[in-house]
C-alpha cells in the first residue's frame, strides 16, 4: 500500500511541473495567443507603472499590489489583504520578489538558492514550480479571476511582478523619503528636509521581515534599511534639540536605544536634554544606565565625552 501512494506523489509531481513548465512557456497567461500576436503583458522588467487605460474588452484587467515588509509581512491586492496562504513557500516567494528584488525578475536559480538553500537542483525546481502555483492559487482565491494570477509572470527562466501591476513597497517608499530628505537637507531646506524623515519614520512600523530574521537572504537588506532607520531619527533628534524641542529629542533618542542600546552618542543627547529642562538628576540617571549597559554588552566603560559631561552634571554645571 505504502509503495502505491509513494508512486502517486510521484505522479502528482510530475503533473504539477509539467502543468506549470507549460504555465511557464505562456509567461503564467492562462489565454496564451498565438505565436504573431502581442500581449499587454509581454513587457516583462520595468518597474515603471503602466498608465491607466482601460482594459480591451475580454481582457483581465491586472491588479494593483501593496507589499509591507517593514515590520510583519503584509499583501494587499487591489486594497483586499491576503489573509490565506495556500503554502508558507508561495508568501516567501513572494516576499523575495517584492522584498529582496524590488518586483523585478528574479532568475529561477537564484530564488532556488535562496529559498531551497543545498536542496538538489532538480527537486528545487520543482518546489518552485509547485510555490508559484500555490502562490498564483492563492491570489485566485482570494480575488477571484480578476487577473490576480497574472501578477507573477515567468520570462527566459526569470520569474517576477508583472511590470504592468501598479506595485508600492513600503520599504522601497521609506528609501525614498530618506533620499528626498538628504537631497533637501543638502540645499539648505531643512523644514522639507525634515518633513522627509518624518514620512520615513512613520512606514517604519518595524525591522525588515521581522518574521523571518534567520532567513540569510534578508539580513543585508534588513541591516541597511535599519541603518538608515536609526540615522534619520538621530537627525529629528538633533533637529529637535535646535528647535528646544527636549520632549520631541527624547522620544526620538527613545527609538534608537529601542534598536541599539550602546548608542553612546544617544545617550549624551539625552543628558543634554534633561539637564536642559532642569531635571538634572533624570541626566545622571541616564549616565549610569549607558554605563551598566555599555559594561554589560561591551565590556568596557563610557568614553571620555559621556564621562566628562557627566562630571559636569555632577559640579551642577550646566550643558
Amino acid at each position: 500500500m505504502s509503495s502505491r501512494l509513494h508512486e502517486k506523489e510521484i505522479m502528482v509531481t510530475k503533473l504539477v511541473g509539467a502543468a506549470l513548465t507549460d504555465l511557464e512557456q505562456t509567461g503564467g497567461n492562462h489565454n496564451a495567443k498565438p505565436a504573431g500576436h502581442s500581449s499587454a503583458l509581454d513587457a516583462v522588467g520595468s518597474r515603471e507603472v503602466s498608465s491607466a487605460i482601460p482594459p480591451v474588452a475580454g481582457e483581465l484587467c491586472v491588479p494593483t499590489l501593496e507589499a509591507r515588509c517593514l515590520g510583519r509581512f503584509r499583501v494587499f491586492v487591489d486594497s483586499k489583504e491576503i489573509v490565506h496562504w495556500r503554502s508558507l513557500k508561495a508568501k516567501s516567494l513572494l516576499k523575495y520578489l517584492v522584498g529582496n528584488n524590488s518586483g523585478h525578475l528574479a532568475s529561477r536559480d537564484i530564488l532556488m538558492e535562496a529559498l531551497w538553500p543545498g536542496c538538489e537542483a532538480s527537486t528545487a525546481n520543482n518546489n518552485l514550480k509547485v510555490a508559484v502555483l500555490a502562490l498564483r492559487k492563492t491570489l485566485e482565491s482570494n480575488h477571484g479571476e480578476n487577473g490576480a494570477s497574472q501578477l507573477v509572470v515567468f520570462s527566459d527562466r526569470n520569474y517576477g511582478i508583472n511590470s504592468k501591476v501598479a506595485l508600492y513597497i513600503d520599504a522601497e517608499q521609506f528609501e525614498h523619503h530618506w533620499q528626498a530628505g538628504k537631497h533637501l537637507e543638502r540645499q539648505g531646506k531643512d523644514e522639507d528636509a525634515i518633513a522627509e524623515y518624518d514620512a520615513a519614520v512613520t512606514l517604519y512600523e518595524g525591522d525588515f521581515l521581522e518574521d523571518d530574521i534567520y532567513e540569510d537572504w534578508t539580513l543585508i537588506r534588513r541591516e541597511t534599511l535599519k541603518d538608515k532607520y536609526l540615522a534619520i531619527l538621530g537627525k529629528l533628534a538633533d533637529y529637535s534639540m535646535q528647535k528646544a524641542d527636549y520632549d520631541g529629542a527624547i522620544v526620538y533618542c527613545e527609538k534608537v536605544l529601542g534598536k541599539d542600546c550602546c548608542r553612546e552618542d544617544v545617550y549624551h543627547r539625552l543628558m543634554t536634554c534633561y539637564s536642559r529642562m532642569g531635571q538634572r538628576n533624570r541626566a545622571i540617571d541616564w549616565y549610569r544606565l549607558c554605563e551598566k549597559t555599555i559594561r554589560r554588552e561591551l565590556e568596557v566603560g563610557p568614553d571620555q565625552e559621556l564621562v566628562a559631561l557627566y562630571d559636569k552634571l555632577a559640579r551642577g554645571e550646566c550643558v
